[in-house]
């Protein structure tokens, strides 16, 4: 009797823990298709800044996990300056494994310099670098949100760890034309000031 009590026990705590699991994993599968639902909803004109959409290779998103994303070129009608951005929604296992180390360098792109991080709005801040191909250069912005606020993260896949679902952030300007005959000009840090705060309101209408 004894023993045919504590199988019970036991079958009863695995059925009541893969219950537990199921829902948790259900909930969270509803948030992650919440979230991903609104990477659509960004608007495509920010102040001076009008986006236009660009061709993408579903396969490379696809083995990043991505659930939703898109990549835009963003134009300012006043100076004429443009930066290209890509936002991804996915879970956060899958969204902080992949980093522009890694990413840009399947595109022949390396390493310039080492990432120092830049504030923007006083609570947001992005890892920013160069990357070069060549006689290409690119400066990138990137960062992860799972919460509300852009995250530099210095280990993504732990601090993220858990959350339904994770947004990562690239903003790059092509910058190859200044680097060879004048200062670079900080264009993409002014278009995350305006950006950043039409994102929040997007993706995170409850904060």
């Amino acid at each position: 009797m004894a023993m045919r009590y504590y199988a019970f026990l036991t079958a009863l705590a695995l059925l009541l823990g893969s219950g537990l699991l199921y829902h948790s994993q259900a909930g969270g599968s509803e948030r992650l298709d919440a979230a991903a639902s609104r990477v659509a909803l960004v608007p495509s004109v920010v102040g001076d800044w009008h986006a236009t959409d660009e061709a993408t290779d579903e396969r490379s998103f696809e083995q990043t996990g991505s659930k939703a994303h898109w990549t835009r070129h963003y134009v300012n009608q006043k100076t004429k300056d443009s930066v290209l951005v890509i936002l991804m929604c996915g879970r956060a296992g899958k969204m902080a494994v992949h980093t522009p180390e890694v990413c840009y360098r399947g595109a022949g792109y390396e390493l310039h310099e080492q990432p120092t991080t830049c504030p923007i709005n006083g609570d947001a801040s992005f890892w920013t670098a160069k990357f070069t191909k060549k006689t290409s250069h690119l400066r990138l912005y990137w960062a992860w949100n799972a919460t509300g606020t852009w995250q530099a993260s210095t280990g993504p896949r732990w601090q993220f760890r858990g959350e339904p679902f994770l947004y990562k952030l690239y903003v790059s300007r092509d910058i190859s034309e200044q680097a060879r005959v004048a200062p670079e000009a900080d264009v993409t840090a002014a278009f995350l000031r305006e950006f950043v705060p039409v994102l929040k309101q997007t993706l995170f209408p409850s904060k």
